[in-house]
């Protein structure tokens, strides 16, 4: 295991998600390895409890919790800027539909929502892990990032993984970089992937709060 540094080169055109929700680096290695763990049957719902498999990770145990050493994804500046998703329902296309299209509700409804976009050439994150590792999976299996990834927002072009002198994967100067379980802290959330599941969720701090452990 070495104190890596992560770098997903963008496009330009884009990228569409919430930075109060960053992306974390261990859920990108995540989704790219769980094809390959993945079991008959249905997955399991928000309740029921996940199986956690092995990433190319260091852990990290803290407060009767632990997680693995991948930061959030830091974008390199600020620049965003408005787009429009629209959707038109195809009048040429009404005789192929069942019953009435209506183009206020459902499946036919027009769409015209103003959606934020951040301008990014690049987002950084940090991990201790294996270099060679993790490089193929993330160059093989991650080519889009955040959301509206079906219209071409998010498109990775480049990864590039470098071994640095530190780890920075939890922590820079005392500001967290990913979430870490905090009795002071305002979110309440699953501490490793998936964590979009409820089973396991304690109390963390933010990324960018300064921590005094």
């Amino acid at each position: 295991m070495k104190p890596l540094k992560i770098t997903f080169h963008l496009d330009g055109t884009g990228i569409c998600f919430d930075p109060n929700e960053p992306i974390h680096l261990d859920a990108l290695i995540h989704f790219a390895l769980m094809p390959f763990h993945r079991q008959s049957g249905n997955p399991p719902s928000r309740d029921e409890s996940p199986e956690d498999i092995h990433l190319p990770l260091g852990k990290w145990y803290l407060q009767s919790s632990w997680g693995w050493h991948a930061s959030a994804l830091i974008p390199d500046g600020n620049i965003d800027t408005l787009m429009y998703w629209r959707k038109r329902f195809r009048q040429s296309m009404v005789e192929l539909c069942r019953g009435n299209a209506n183009i206020k509700n459902g499946a036919y409804r027009d769409y015209n929502q103003p959606m934020q976009v951040f301008l990014y050439k690049s987002l950084t994150a940090y991990a201790l892990g294996d270099r060679r590792t993790i490089l193929t999976l993330l160059r093989r299996h991650i080519k889009y990032l955040g959301k509206k990834r079906s219209i071409g927002l998010g498109k990775v072009v480049g990864v590039e993984v470098d071994v640095v002198k530190e780890d920075c994967s939890l922590m820079i100067k005392n500001i967290a970089q990913r979430w870490l379980p905090n009795p002071d802290g305002f979110r309440v959330v699953r501490p490793r992937p998936p964590y979009w599941n409820n089973v396991g969720r304690v109390v963390c701090c933010d990324v960018g709060d300064c921590l005094s452990f």
